[in-house]
């Protein structure tokens, strides 16, 4: 790392309403053409008498969501269903989410590790035997270009599940099926969302295209297209453009299946796959604490959710790292034991911040396997308190400041980040004794006439981290009398106790102890909650900095934070 760096970041405001609608129209013409008689026709095409191989699947299971299946009923995030021939039929009357999830066969993830795979194949070849009765016409929903992605991905590496019958004429039908629906996907990769949706969709038509006979022209059609999302999604730091490190793996994952389908059928690897790879890694490890936990910037929550260690050995990117990504605008600095990591970029672009929470600014503290600092987390609505769902995504749930209680970016009703934060400027300098993090961003200027300068300094022996808050700006009348509020979110593990002289004093389980102190003003606990997965919040504490803006002064608040020997 340069010992002085400095970088402007601009958030992609646009909303791109009428390349939207337009899209939307020509979309539905799409959809009426798809749904006639002569489409069905141009479904149709030679029947593969094999697949050429089956991929490894990377992703975690669950075998307990396994053996309910086995059980006769699917359960997803709450929700449980009985499993019959009416199955798919019956689903009609299920939550958008849980269809997605059925239809796209996420769930033989989970049969794929139950301990009686001779059961697991019976299930999930009498499901599959089902689907095919009942939904292997064009459907806008279930043939959508990311569900029917992902259904083809999960049929491709899951084939021993599926396809180890002795029946030929389901066997037939089965590999049938998947020509069927890569003709389609060879029409309608383009419709799926920007971000990750495009990258599986692209992955699936390339593995088509290496696993099925005769399938070069999608294998073609399908590298082409993956190789362009993959450029147009992952930033030169190796950061996706959504800020979402869970995004980040999942891209890893499915280059991962790719690398490994080629190498299978003996074919030639485009070089491009393995140096995104080695992008893509040191951001992920950047994102991560000593205990391996994600930091919650972006929407990924601690636990990450998706086999992170497994993915990281399998991509064999042996890069380190990356401790100031200047394109996403992550720092990382570490010192002995202690590891700082800051979110000092912008949010998203609006149609890519569906997670990304308001937290420009904010940061997460940690010493050796212990977290201290941390922000609240992602929460699913279908958790116990689904208004956390908005809450989290919050200023207020983050390790920031934050002006009459009011969020640096606008939480939008359709869950998108609106107006707010649209500059940030970050400045990094190496010390003589420590390592100095500055972060300006504008999510006040225009309504309180001020911007946020916050600046993190910690020290290289790990043990003293500063903080530096400031809010100024040509029109701080309009700053007057507003409550200001700095908020430090305390992991589950940390106790807190108010000492008589004002400090507070942070235990972790593992016996450490930190003073927190601020100067000139008073510091408050108050109650919290920690998500380290998005459906079970904890109870926690986080520390309170009040203050009240004066007429023409800025507002400064200094504190630290102090490792001490007991």
């Amino acid at each position: 790392v340069a010992p002085f760096s400095r970088s402007t970041l601009r958030r992609d405001n646009r909303r791109y309403y009428v390349s939207r609608y337009c899209n939307g129209v020509l979309q539905k013409l799409r959809h009426w053409g798809y749904g006639t008689s002569l489409y069905e026709c141009r479904l149709k095409g030679r029947l593969p008498f094999q697949l050429l191989g089956s991929p490894d699947d990377l992703a975690p299971c669950n075998a307990t969501l396994g053996s309910a299946i086995l059980g006769g009923d699917m359960l997803f995030e709450g929700e449980q269903r009985p499993l019959s021939e009416t199955f798919w039929i019956d689903l009609s009357s299920a939550t958008p989410a849980f269809k997605r999830y059925a239809h796209s066969f996420h769930w033989l993830q989970d049969l794929a590790h139950v301990a009686d795979q001779s059961k697991a194949r019976t299930t999930a070849e009498a499901i599959t035997a089902w689907w095919l009765e009942t939904c292997n016409v064009w459907d806008k929903d279930i043939w959508a270009a990311e569900t029917l992605a992902r259904r083809y991905i999960n049929w491709a590496a899951h084939a021993p599940l599926i396809l180890s019958s002795n029946d030929l004429v389901y066997r037939s039908k089965v590999l049938y099926a998947m020509a069927r629906q890569l003709r389609h996907l060879a029409r309608c990769h383009g419709d799926a969302a920007a971000g990750l949706p495009q990258i599986y969709s692209a992955t699936a038509l390339t593995l088509g295209g290496l696993l099925l006979p005769n399938g070069e022209a999608w294998r073609i059609k399908g590298e082409r297209a993956l190789e362009k999302n993959i450029k147009a999604f992952i930033l030169p730091d190796g950061g996706p453009v959504s800020r979402n490190t869970s995004d980040a793996i999942r891209t890893m994952q499915m280059l991962i299946v790719v690398r490994s389908t080629y190498i299978n059928v003996n074919a030639d690897l485009p070089p491009w796959v393995q140096v995104a790879l080695d992008r893509l890694a040191p951001f992920v490890r950047a994102l991560r604490h000593g205990d391996g936990s994600f930091a919650h910037i972006g929407g990924v929550s601690a636990e990450g959710g998706h086999g992170t260690d497994a993915i990281l050995a399998a991509s064999e990117a042996k890069g380190k790292a990356i401790e100031n990504a200047l394109h996403t605008g992550i720092q990382r600095v570490v010192a002995h034991t202690s590891t700082l990591i800051v979110d000092a970029g912008t949010p998203p672009a609006p149609h890519l911040s569906m997670q990304a929470s308001a937290a420009t600014g904010a940061f997460e503290f940690s010493t050796g396997q212990e977290r201290l600092i941390v922000n609240m987390g992602p929460a699913t609505a279908r958790g116990p308190l689904p208004e956390l769902a908005r809450m989290a995504r919050s200023t207020a749930a983050n390790s920031t400041l934050i002006i009459a209680d009011k969020n640096s970016s606008k939480i939008m009703d359709d869950g998108t980040l609106g107006a707010g934060v649209s500059e940030s400027q970050t400045t990094r300098e190496t010390l003589e004794n420590s390592v100095s993090v500055k972060v300006i961003h504008n999510g006040y200027e225009k309504r309180f006439g001020v911007l946020h300068e916050r600046t993190l300094e910690l020290a290289n022996d790990g043990h003293r981290l500063k903080g530096h808050d400031r809010l100024s700006g040509r029109k701080l009348k309009k700053l007057q009398g507003q409550d200001v509020a700095l908020r430090f979110h305390l992991h589950a593990g940390v106790s807190a106790m108010k000492a008589p002289d004002g400090r507070i004093t942070l235990e972790t389980r593992g016996g450490k102890t930190w003073i927190f102190d601020v100067e000139g003003l008073k510091a408050d606990l108050s109650d919290s909650l920690y998500l380290a997965q998005p459906d079970n919040p904890q109870p926690s504490k986080q520390i309170t900095v009040s203050s009240k803006a004066r007429e023409g002064h800025p507002l400064v608040i200094n504190w630290t934070l102090t490792e001490i020997d007991m």
